[in-house]
């Protein structure tokens, strides 16, 4: 099959309350440019699980939420989006699917309302991929994929095991940043993280030298890329920290993580850090 991988990237708000509040302030805009030129690592975990014989493309939905016209060339997209962006991957989505494309569905927003994503998609993916999506490729070439894929009926992903993303989908491409995971899920549940409705599996931390190895794909593409670490707190435990601080410090990146404030109580993590 010839499979697209249709990143919504970007930072989008549409609700008048929530830019009233803030979405318009300097700051919040320069994110969301940054975002829009950060490729969807979780698509490029699917390129790396995806069985051999495939022709894979990767493309990014148009600044005007439009998307290519060489995603009609495909026989099936995967799209990935959040809820900011979900109605514009719908819309792309019923317009791929009235031209004859097959189109699965998956990340945040698909996990928590399958049922409104199967109205415009053909396969909906609730929770992380890596299992689900080699099994659902190889069901799609029989002819008998079910249309539900649940990660929860998989088993835990084991992390040391995870492929190195495809980052060579990306070459040519005019990114400034690159994504790198080195955790999954936190150890803290706090009410207000989506990290807990995707990632309710338990905190997970990936094998130092794996990082390092996906890191060097990406200096395979950029000489000196800007890292992006896209977990959800990178430096929760503090131990490990330090160990990924010593494989990076050599390295000389420019890189930017999310962590919470506990690396305060830490001053050589801090030092390390710097």
């Amino acid at each position: 099959m010839k499979i697209g991988l249709l990143a919504m990237s970007g930072l989008r708000a549409h609700d008048p309350r929530l830019l009233e509040l803030g979405m318009r302030l300097p700051g919040v805009l320069e994110r969301g440019r940054v975002l829009a030129t950060l490729p969807s690592l979780g698509l490029l975990y699917l390129a790396a699980c995806t069985p051999p014989g495939h022709e894979l493309h990767y493309f990014e939905a148009e600044g005007n939420g439009g998307e290519p016209a060489e995603v009609y060339s495909c026989d099936l997209v995967a799209i990935n989006t959040f809820s900011a962006q979900v109605f514009e991957a719908y819309a792309v989505a019923d317009r791929l699917r009235a031209a004859g494309v097959r189109v699965a569905m998956g990340g945040l927003h698909v996990s928590v309302e399958p049922e409104e994503a199967l109205a415009h998609a053909d396969y909906v993916f609730l929770g992380e991929g890596e299992r689900t999506w080699p099994a659902a490729v190889e069901a799609m070439e029989r002819g008998d994929a079910q249309r539900v894929w649940n990660s929860a009926e998989f088993g835990p992903i084991e992390i040391p095991a995870l492929p190195t993303p495809r980052y060579d989908l990306l070459a040519g491409r005019p990114y400034s940043r690159f994504p790198v995971q080195t955790t999954r899920g936190c150890p803290w549940r706090c009410d207000f993280c989506a990290s807990n409705v995707m990632l309710n599996r338990p905190y997970r931390k990936r094998p130092v030298a794996d990082v390092i190895r996906d890191i060097e794909a990406i200096r395979k593409l950029r000489k000196r890329p800007f890292i992006e670490f896209a977990d959800d707190n990178t430096f929760v435990d503090h131990e490990w920290g330090k160990e990924l601080c010593r494989a990076l410090i050599p390295l000389g990146l420019n890189w930017f993580t999310e962590t919470d404030i506990s690396v305060a109580d830490d001053p050589e993590l801090l030092a390390m850090l710097r």
